[in-house]
Parts: structure tokens; sequence; C-alpha cells
């Protein structure tokens, strides 16, 4: 993900002017996909092929690190890993029967946060800074809204056809 805020304003300008050939031509080289955000560039690979870290990512450790992301997403500022760490004892009530048996173990978390926290910065999703974790805006993709319960309406049957008299003429 490239940031259009770590940008000087000439190199700005610059990928302003030039977006358009510059993701086209690095889309027709490399097969990614141009993902053009309000807040940067995101060169998505739809074939899964040229990445060594992968988000959201199968078993233990990639939900997680989604879990983690949504939380991180929803943060109104930096959060410090000891929180996030909390966070993961409370989601291991929640969700820990689906999780190893070593992701479940008292005193894991501190590690859990460390793997997840290192696959959200390699991604450009979160940054640490002196004050704790800061989620970055292309995280917001992972961010899980409450659920809307609806209540359900008046029933709705199903039309019915009048019969239809068929008439003998034996």
């Amino acid at each position: 993900m490239l940031y259009y805020d770590a940008l000087t304003d000439d190199e700005l300008a610059y990928l302003t002017r030039q977006r358009g050939f510059i993701t086209a031509r690095i889309s027709e080289l490399t097969g990614l996909v141009a993902e053009v955000r309000a807040e940067g560039i995101a060169m998505v690979d739809p074939l899964d092929d040229l990445t060594d870290v992968r988000m959201p990512e199968q078993g233990t450790h990639g939900h997680i690190t989604l879990l983690l992301g949504g939380h991180l997403a929803q943060a109104a500022g930096p959060v410090e890993p000891a929180e996030l760490a909390s966070r993961v004892r409370e989601l291991a009530v929640e969700h820990g029967g689906f999780w190893s048996k070593s992701a479940r173990e008292p005193g894991a978390e501190p590690e859990l946060v460390e793997q997840a926290l290192t696959k959200l910065v390699a991604l450009g999703l979160a940054e640490r800074t002196e004050r704790g974790v800061v989620p970055r805006p292309a995280l917001a993709r992972y961010a899980v809204g409450e659920p809307v319960v609806r209540e359900p309406g008046p029933s709705r049957q199903p039309a019915v056809l009048p019969e239809t008299t068929v008439k003998d003429e034996r």
C-alpha cells in the first residue's frame, strides 16, 4: 500500500499526473490490479502469487490477526500492545474453541499479538509508534460493524392463484 501522506509534495504531484500510466504499466507487467483509494494506492494480487504475507489467512494466527485488525480499525487512537493482549484473552473466551491449544494457553497472548502486529505492519495496515500501535486507513476494510437485527415484517404468503375450472366436454 502506498499512502499519499508518505510522499513529498513533488512526489504526490508526479503520481497524481502519472497515476493512470503507472498503475496500468504495473498491472500489465505483473498482473496486479490497482485499487485507488482516498488514502493511497494498493496493488492487489488477485491470484495471490506474489506475496509471502497474506491477509486474511486461515488458521489460528490468521483468525487472531483478523480479529485484532478489526479491533484496531475501530480504535480512536494508538493502542498499547498490552491492551491488545487483553483483547486476545477476551477473544479466546468467544473464539478459543476454533484456535489451536497453544493459542489458548495462559501467557500466549503477547506472542500472538506480536505475530499479528508483524503481519499488519508488513502489509501497511498498522504502524508502531512511541505511543502504541496506530491503524492505517486501509485497515478499515477489515472492521466489522455492529450487527443489525431487523424485526420480521408482516408475513408474506405466496399468492394463491384462483382455481381454474376445466370443462369436461365428453
